[in-house]
């Protein structure tokens, strides 16, 4: 029979002691299982209020599923995560659709082609568009999508939004190869951008048909290239300007060569002998392909309004070439020769006291020997001539 213990305590025995533990187990998973689920709240990106707008509590509904296409489009623009809220204020509802997309790049070709109409002019981000029941806006690699009533009259409070978002977003910079296309007959918000051939064929549209359908032909994945797409509108007919961009001018000089084996490219006559007529124009690593234009003038005059041009630049180190005047002849001269005897002189002192001083410590040893010294004499007196007498 067991005794009480030492300090006075109750002993834990068999079932007793059993049950406690289980208990003792339980509570420590219900512990680990809720520090686990912490990080994972704290990954949420979208906030808990902005302007105003106060989150609903949390709904157990899943994220709607996109169309076909536009899930293509997201999981070519390497769709990391996406997450839905819906946000109450005064009386009104809106629900707010996060995407993050791998980069600024990505998202900013999911936002080109998926954009809508706009109905105000302002503008909660630069690249955001508000439309009727609808409205996108662009934050770093955030494609952030607001579905709503009267989303224009409050559209100064996604501006609030977006500042929060964008303390968690990428800070690298947006393409910038829309900022060559021409202005003139531009159709409003045609633009598409584009970094894989799945997008590049949903920014053509109706012209993504024919020779474009074939992938790897543009040269997105081996060779880095970058399009943008836009629509005009040329003697009320439509026009398609593609700008292809290439790390190398070579490059773009190669794509265009191969362009030319399945389109006839820049066609002196109307006659192409059945190929698509694609009128085209190479500036240094970019290419601008005009298809559907009226004509070989109205193409060659949208081609020459693209906004690119290549700058030269020269690294290596280099001098500059002074021509000289007379007088800088005649001075230098002048100082040449001063320069000249003074070196004479100076060097000349040096050797003669190099010289007496070792006539002087060394006579008759390294200078002026008397076994080398010859001398004339006129026989006048009896006494022989030695050399040695000279010190």
């Amino acid at each position: 029979m067991e005794g009480p213990a030492a300090s006075g305590g109750r002993v834990w025995n068999g079932p007793a002691r059993r049950v406690r533990i289980q208990a003792m187990r339980g509570w420590l998973c219900f512990a680990v299982l809720v520090l686990a689920a912490r990080p994972v709240a704290a990954q949420s990106l979208l906030p808990a209020r902005f302007g105003g707008w106060q989150a609903a509590p949390a709904s157990a509904a899943p994220v709607p599923e996109p169309s076909p296409a536009d899930a293509a489009l997201f999981r070519a623009c390497h769709q990391q995560a996406v997450e839905q809220q819906t946000y109450s204020r005064d009386g009104l509802t809106i629900t707010v659709i996060l995407r993050r997309l791998g980069d600024p790049s990505y998202a900013y070709s999911a936002f080109s082609v998926l954009r809508p109409a706009p109905v105000t002019d302002f503008r909660p981000t630069p690249h955001s568009a508000i439309g009727a029941g609808q409205a996108m806006m662009l934050v770093g690699n955030l494609l952030v999508s607001i579905s709503g009533q009267n989303l224009a009259a409050n559209a100064q409070d996604f501006s609030a939004l977006a500042a929060l978002l964008g303390l968690q977003a990428s800070t690298a910079p947006y393409p910038t190869l829309w900022q060559y296309l021409p202005t003139e007959h531009l159709i409003p918000h045609s633009d598409r951008y584009a970094l894989d051939d799945q997008t590049f064929q949903r920014a053509l549209g109706e012209d993504g048909t024919g020779d474009w359908a074939a992938a790897g032909r543009i040269g997105f994945q081996q060779d880095d290239a970058e399009a943008e797409v836009a629509r005009y509108n040329i003697h009320r007919q439509p026009a398609t300007l593609i700008l292809l961009s290439y790390p190398t001018p070579e490059l773009a000089a190669g794509h265009l060569k191969d362009l030319a084996k399945r389109f006839a490219v820049n066609p002196e006559t109307k006659a192409a002998g059945g190929k698509p007529v694609l009128y085209a124009k190479r500036i240094g690593s970019m290419l601008g392909l005009v298809s559907g234009a009226p004509g070989e003038a109205a193409a060659q005059s949208l081609l020459g309004q693209i906004r690119y041009q290549t700058i030269v630049t020269w690294n290596e180190p280099g001098f500059k070439l002074h021509e000289l005047t007379m007088a800088d002849y005649v001075v230098g001269t002048i100082f040449g020769t001063f320069a000249i005897l003074g070196i004479a002189l100076v060097v000349g002192i040096a050797l003669g006291m190099i010289r007496v001083g070792i006539k002087h410590f060394l006579p008759g040893l390294i200078f002026d020997r008397h076994r080398a010294i010859e001398v004339l004499q006129l026989g006048l007196s009896s006494k022989p001539v030695d050399g040695r007498d000279f010190y």
